[in-house]
């Protein structure tokens, strides 16, 4: 997969992520909206029914047993009323009342019961009927007195029959006061959960408001950032189409540079046939094919540069790892890199502080780490700077770092410094050629062996590369060729190609 390939997909799987991130706030804020309104309407519905059983409650069963109350107080009052006047007249006629009246107390006496479903106490119901009881014992005392013709009796009966009636006249108030109480409860019980109701409606009313404006703001804020994230993404993609630009503008420069030395020397071979002057021209032909090389080489290396960032492109890219001592190896490149350093006016220090260190490495792949590493160092320092190649043990890891007393690197270059196609210096004039690839295939090549690269520098004050690789070991090991037989002349030359 191509960079821009995989910005793009990435753009798109934001967009998805972000489409899906809207859609499940647009469920799940109608989910929440729709469980409040049927929570309203639950509630609304429980506060209905309340209140129309309290209503039920009192009108099919307060207001029968109050009408009840008073229904007996008034049957009792008119059966005293009739045996007064059957005392006083000694007319049986006037009993027609009591008799009447007795009828209904028989019924009364039935119904009592009927006062537990109203929620009156057992010790009124019970007092209630004991004088119900006594009352209607004496009245028909008083009956049998006068009708044997004991009329003074039954007139000396009739201050008890009072005291009776009065006794019944507060137990029947106790009944209508608890009663009133009833009401009273009934009528708070409703007014409470019409509060409730109202204050409850008030708070899921200010929750819907809040949540409404939670949801629009969270709607609003998600549009906001996705339209600020496909802004950030669309100059992402600038970036890399401009870095792919200079990439491509650097690459034509990289090829045009040795075609034209090597188009040159030829022409000029081609001038020195002619005139036949070979041999007078020896140095110069030796030149010539100097340049030759060394511009093939050039050439060598970005093609594998190209063909390496190719095969990662295309996860073809695989390590031979073998069982080596890293420091042998990174020992032996310094001391072949060394006469061409110092060559160059540069000073190179080697150190360790081990001499045997066997882990799994790809022995080629290490060569162009350190060799990548070398040439950089070799690129921005001066004649008289120093490179130091240091190898330090830490147990679960091998540090191997590159150091150099150059012009280093600004701050600001640091984060990007590994990124494909980018170029601290991406003047066409630079002091030394390069396509901008080399160190982001070193990263690539240490995090696929499990390691890491760091950089530390100081504009002014030189930079210092560390490469982690893991000290560990394979079982299989995969060697494709012998260490000691490796070319490791040709891959300096081609390496160092590009610096002069």
């Amino acid at each position: 997969m191509s960079e821009i390939s995989r910005v793009i997909y990435n753009i798109e799987r934001k967009v998805i992520m972000k489409k899906n991130i809207s859609r499940q706030a647009v469920v799940l804020g109608c989910i929440f909206m729709v469980c409040l309104s049927l929570t309203i309407i639950l509630f609304s519905s429980y506060s209905m029914y309340k209140v129309r059983k309290q209503s039920d409650f009192i009108s099919e069963k307060i207001v029968p047993a109050k009408i009840f109350s008073m229904e007996i107080l008034t049957s009792v009052i008119n059966e005293q009323t009739s045996i007064r006047a059957y005392i006083i007249s000694k007319d049986k006629r006037v009993l027609g009342t009591y008799y009447l009246e007795s009828k209904k107390m028989s019924a009364y006496f039935e119904s009592i019961d009927n006062l537990k479903n109203v929620g009156i106490t057992s010790y009124t119901m019970s007092q209630l009927n004991n004088q119900m009881k006594l009352i209607q014992i004496h009245f028909e005392k008083q009956i049998m007195l006068i009708n044997n013709g004991k009329l003074s009796e039954s007139k000396l009966d009739l201050d008890e029959g009072t005291n009776l009636v009065n006794k019944f006249v507060i137990t029947d108030k106790a009944l209508v006061n608890e009663i009133n109480l009833k009401i009273s409860n009934s009528h708070k019980d409703v007014d409470i959960t019409e509060t409730i109701y109202q204050y409850l409606l008030l708070f899921l009313g200010v929750i819907l408001i809040s949540c409404n404006y939670i949801f629009i703001s969270h709607i609003w804020s998600g549009m906001h950032a996705q339209i600020k994230k496909k802004d950030e993404i669309n100059e992402d993609l600038q970036k890399l189409l401009s870095s792919q630009e200079q990439y491509i503008a650097n690459i034509s420069h990289e090829f045009k540079t040795p075609l034209n030395v090597i188009l040159s020397a030829t022409q000029l071979l081609d001038m020195y046939c002619d005139s036949e002057s070979l041999d007078k021209k020896k140095n110069l032909l030796v030149k010539n094919i100097d340049a030759i090389k060394k511009n093939s080489y050039r050439l060598s290396k970005l093609i594998n540069n190209i063909v390496d960032l190719s095969k990662i492109e295309a996860g073809f890219f695989k390590l031979n790892l073998s069982n080596n001592n890293i420091v042998e190896i990174v020992e032996d490149m310094v001391v072949s890199v060394t006469e061409f350093i110092e060559s160059k006016g540069l000073y190179i220090i080697f150190d360790t502080d081990i001499e045997e260190r066997i882990i799994a490495c790809d022995p080629e792949k290490l060569d162009k780490i350190v060799l990548n590493l070398l040439t950089n160092a070799i690129k921005f320092s001066n004649k008289g700077d120093k490179i130091f190649v240091n190898i330090k043990d830490n147990d679960k890891f091998v540090e191997v770092s590159v150091e150099d007393t150059g012009i280093g690197i600004k701050k600001e270059h640091l984060d990007s410094i590994f990124n494909k196609f980018n170029q601290v210096d991406k003047s066409l004039s630079r002091n030394a050629e390069g396509t901008g690839v080399g160190l982001s295939l070193v990263k690539y090549i240490v995090e696929l062996a499990g390691g890491s690269i760091d950089v530390e520098s100081e504009f002014g004050k030189g930079s210092k590369f560390t490469v982690k690789l893991p000290s560990v070991k394979v079982f299989q090991e995969n060697v494709q060729f012998d260490n000691e037989l490796r070319n490791r002349k040709a891959a300096i030359q081609v390496e160092f190609s590009d610096v002069y």
